[in-house]
C-alpha cells in the first residue's frame, strides 16, 4: 500500500511518526512519503517537505505569504498525482490540512484526518468543510465524537497519542542536568512564537540571577536562540522537563505534554497584535491551554498577551517552586485528574489499524 502522510508542524511530526511506526508494523510492504519533519524522517518517511517551510502564524503571516503558500498547495498537488497513493492521511494542522485535502479529494484520492481541526474552539464552519473534503476522521477527545457524528462525518475516537509519546519516553541517564534546581523555558515551536517569548524570558532571567533557567530548544530555531544569553539545551524536551522543577510553556502541546510528565507549570501565549483581536471575537472556550481545555477548570495559569509579562511569571513561579503551597498542591491533583481522563495509551496503534484497513478496503 502507498500512504503519503503531510504534518504541517512539529507536534504532528511527532505524532506522524509514531502512526508509521504503528503502520509499518501493520504493513510489512508500505511505501510512505509525505511532509513532515526529522522524527518521521527516522520512522522510515520519505520527507518531500520540511515542516518548518508551512510554519505561518497569524493574520499577517498568512497575508503576508500567499503567493507561497499557493506554490505549497500546487507542489502538493503535482505531488500525489505523481505517487498515486492508496490513502493521503493529514495530521492535525487544520487551517493548511483542510485546504490540502480538498485538493486531495478533488484529485479523487482517499483522505484520512488524524487529529480533528479544532472546530469546538472555533471556525465550526470547518466542520461542513471536514464533511466534503474527509473520508475518514479520528478524534483524539472524547467529547468530539458525537460532535462529528451528528453531522453525518465517519468518525473515529482513538484516543490521545500524546500519552503513547509520554509512555514511550525513556530518561536519559547521562543527561546533564539531572538533579539540578531550575526552571524549563518553553518557547513554543514556531518562529514567529519564539520571537514574541524569548524577550520576556530574558527579562525573566535578569530579575531572578538567584534561579537557574534552562530553555528547552528547537535545533532548527537555532538562529534565534544564539541571540539569547539563556542557556539552551536543544532536542532534548522531555529530558529537560521531567528534571525541571516548574516550567514556564508557551500554550500548544508542550502545555499537555509538561502535565503528563507532572511538572507544575505556567502558561503563556502573545501573538500579534491584529490576530489576537480577531481570534477573540469568534473563539468559543474559556481558556487556551490543553490542560484547561480538557479539564474544563482553570487547573493551570494562563498569561496570555498583555498578561504574559516578567512580574506576572514571578509572581507564579513563587507559588508553584513551593511544593507546600495551595497551588502547587492543586496541580498535582489536577494532573492525576488529566491522566484518568486522557486514559491509557494505544492511540497510535488504534488509529494505524483505522487507517490501513480503510486503505486496504477503498483499494479494493
Amino acid at each position: 500500500m502507498k500512504y503519503f502522510i503531510l504534518a504541517g508542524e512539529k507536534s504532528g511530526d511527532l505524532h506522524g511518526s509514531n502512526l508509521v511506526k504503528q503502520i509499518n508494523l501493520i504493513d510489512a510492504k508500505a511505501e510512505i512519503i509525505g511532509w513532515g519533519g526529522d522524527q518521521m524522517n527516522s520512522a522510515g518517511v520519505n520527507i518531500l517537505v520540511h515542516h518548518q517551510e508551512l510554519a505561518i502564524m497569524g493574520i499577517l503571516g498568512v497575508l503576508k505569504n500567499l503567493f507561497r503558500l499557493k506554490s505549497l498547495f500546487n507542489l502538493f498537488s503535482n505531488q500525489i498525482r505523481e505517487f498515486k497513493p492508496d490513502t493521503i492521511i493529514f495530521i492535525d494542522y487544520g487551517g493548511f490540512n483542510l485546504k490540502a485535502a480538498k485538493i486531495a479529494k478533488q484529485g479523487g484520492f482517499h483522505t484520512q484526518f488524524y487529529i480533528a481541526p479544532k472546530v469546538w474552539a472555533w471556525n465550526k464552519s470547518r466542520i461542513n468543510s471536514i464533511k466534503k473534503w474527509v473520508d475518514q476522521l479520528y478524534v483524539i477527545f472524547p467529547f468530539e465524537l458525537d460532535l462529528f457524528k451528528e453531522k453525518g462525518i465517519s468518525t473515529h475516537y482513538i484516543g490521545n497519542p500524546l500519552k503513547d509519546a509520554i509512555d514511550a519516553f525513556i530518561p536519559n541517564p547521562e543527561f546533564r542536568y539531572v538533579n539540578k534546581d531550575y526552571i524549563a523555558l518553553l518557547a513554543g515551536s514556531r518562529r514567529q512564537e519564539i520571537k514574541a517569548s524569548l524577550p520576556i524570558f530574558e527579562e525573566l532571567v535578569k530579575s531572578r540571577p538567584e534561579q537557574d533557567f534552562i530553555i528547552a530548544g528547537v535545533s532548527e530555531f537555532k538562529d534565534l536562540y544564539e541571540q539569547t544569553n539563556i542557556k539552551v539545551v536543544y532536542d532534548q524536551t522531555y529530558d529537560l522537563l521531567s528534571c525541571s522543577s516548574v516550567a514556564v510553556v508557551t500554550s500548544g502541546t508542550a502545555t499537555l505534554e509538561t502535565a503528563l510528565l507532572n511538572i507544575p507549570q505556567i502558561v503563556v501565549y502573545k501573538t500579534d497584535w491584529l490576530f489576537y483581536t480577531l481570534a477573540k471575537m469568534v473563539i468559543k472556550i474559556k481558556y487556551i491551554s490543553l490542560v484547561n481545555i480538557i479539564l474544563d477548570k482553570p487547573a493551570v495559569p494562563e498569561l496570555i498577551q498583555n498578561e504574559f509579562y516578567s512580574k506576572n511569571i514571578q509572581t507564579w513561579l513563587l507559588k508553584l517552586i513551593d511544593k507546600k503551597s495551595i497551588e502547587y498542591k492543586d496541580q498535582k491533583i489536577n494532573y492525576k485528574n488529566l491522566i484518568e481522563l486522557i486514559g491509557p495509551s494505544g492511540a497510535s496503534k488504534m488509529a494505524a489499524e483505522k487507517i490501513v484497513l480503510f486503505a486496504k478496503n477503498q483499494a479494493k
